[in-house]
């Protein structure tokens, strides 16, 4: 990730005590994402942006409980849940189109960190579906391995095997992808 996670940390806290000028930050840091993750699961631009904006209300709820971690994680979380409440509210399914969801190369990135982060989309694209959902799960949510089980409804070591296979396949592709750039 190219930016500073401990940075969102601060900025959840700060959401905390009140500084509405910290969800500014926040939506610069992390808001394509944010947007990203609502639009694959809703599959709607208009939806997406309603997500956004109600998870923004349920972060400025929930911020006080924010106990130090992965704030990426802790956002998207909120950012997913709220889709996926969105969806039962008005009586859908979700797509999560897993191919909307890595959009990680942003322009006000460095050339190089730009560069890294196409090659790493790539790589993510080339990947079967099964492999595809365990990075997405491992890496975009920061879900525990016990926690992708049951999202899979699969046995814990299952989901070790499954999110080790999908590692390793993406190494393969990254390894492939920069030694066709060099």
């Amino acid at each position: 990730m190219p930016f500073d996670s401990a940075q969102l940390n601060r900025l959840i806290r700060r959401v905390a005590l009140g500084d509405g000028s910290a969800l500014d930050e926040i939506l610069g840091l992390v808001g394509k994402r944010m947007y990203a993750l609502a639009r694959g699961i809703t599959g709607s631009h208009a939806d997406a942006e309603d997500v956004v904006s109600d998870s923004f209300l349920k972060l400025v709820r929930s911020a006080p409980s924010f106990k130090e971690g992965n704030g990426y994680a802790y956002v998207m979380r909120i950012v997913r849940n709220t889709a996926l409440d969105f969806l039962r509210k008005n009586k859908r399914t979700a797509t999560e189109n897993i191919d909307e969801l890595f959009s990680l190369a942003d322009e006000r990135y460095s050339p190089e960190h730009r560069e890294e982060a196409l090659l790493l989309e790539s790589a993510i694209g080339r990947l079967p579906p099964l492999e595809k959902r365990m990075i997405y799960y491992r890496y975009y949510l920061d879900l525990t391995v016990r926690e992708i089980a049951r999202e899979e409804g699969i046995g814990k070591s299952s989901a070790e095997r499954a999110v080790v296979r999908a590692e390793e396949l993406l190494k393969k592709f990254l390894k492939a992808g920069q030694t066709e750039g060099e």
